[in-house]
């Protein structure tokens, strides 16, 4: 009985095709269409790409490279570094609503610039800022490679990191790290100045540093980040009473040799 009764009902489901038109299936119209571009830029660099399609080829480039243009209307330069290390991560961020802060660390201190990046990265200068809530903005660091450092820490301060094997323990000082990979050296100034919980991974993949002054983010709306006035002070007082004392220790030590060279001339003098 079962069986009459759906056969019934398959008999006009099965009719009614019939006389309509065969439809397509979409699975290969998905396959028909062009392939997508690398997903690696067409979602970071979506607005460039579209402002460099919709552009007439004939009349935007020969502006930007001919020689007498004017150096207002002129393009960024490309970015020559490594494009897929500047861009790694970026995907896993949303980048709605987020502002692109830029700093220049040409002749920051590194303990101050850090703990100024470490601020935005957490979100701290925003009256929205709660501790559990990721609200960070974009941060850009450039031109590392110029920053300073104070005292000696140049060659006193030292990194040290383990293998993982007995006694392999390694360290290097803080001048050939800087010769070797200087964002590095804020980068770590800059995490070890975060809180260690969940959305320390996020904050990383916010921050993006580079050694010269050209990044690959031209196409956001970048704002540059003005640090804050330092207020410096000449120097301590026990500085400084150990800096007079040394002076004063170098002058008797010229008046004494003086002295020695004015008798040993006179004895040559009376010996002659």
């Amino acid at each position: 009985m079962w069986r009459s009764r759906a056969r019934a009902l398959l008999l006009p489901r099965s009719s009614a095709p019939s006389s309509a038109p065969p439809q397509q299936n979409p699975l290969r119209s998905l396959a028909r269409a062009p392939p997508p571009p690398p997903r690696l830029l067409s979602r970071f660099l979506s607005s460039s790409s579209s402002s460099s399609q919709k552009a007439p080829p004939a009349a935007s480039p020969p502006s930007s490279s001919s020689p007498g243009a004017a150096p207002g209307s002129a393009a960024p330069p490309a970015y020559t570094g490594n494009l897929k290390k500047a861009l790694a991560g970026l995907r896993r961020i949303d980048l709605e609503g987020l502002r692109w802060r830029v700093f220049d660390a040409k002749g920051q201190v590194l303990g101050r610039l850090a703990s100024q990046i470490a601020v935005v990265l957490q979100g701290k200068d925003k009256p929205t800022y709660a501790p559990h809530v990721e609200a960070g903005d974009m941060c850009i660091v450039l031109n590392a490679k110029d920053i300073c450092v104070t005292g000696r820490k140049m060659t006193d301060k030292i990194y040290y990191w383990h293998t993982g094997y007995i006694g392999h323990l390694k360290e290097r000082k803080l001048k050939d790290q800087m010769a070797k990979d200087p964002t590095e050296v804020i980068r770590k100034a800059v995490m070890r100045m975060l809180p260690r919980n969940k959305l320390r991974d996020d904050r990383d993949r916010k921050l993006r540093i580079f050694a010269e002054g050209e990044h690959p983010f031209h196409d956001r709306p970048l704002e540059p980040f003005v640090m804050p006035p330092r207020q410096v002070r000449e120097m301590r007082p026990r500085a400084r009473r150990a800096m007079i004392r040394a002076q004063k220790k170098d002058q008797d030590r010229e008046a004494k040799k003086a002295e020695g060279e004015a008798a040993k001339n006179g004895k040559a003098a009376v010996a002659a």
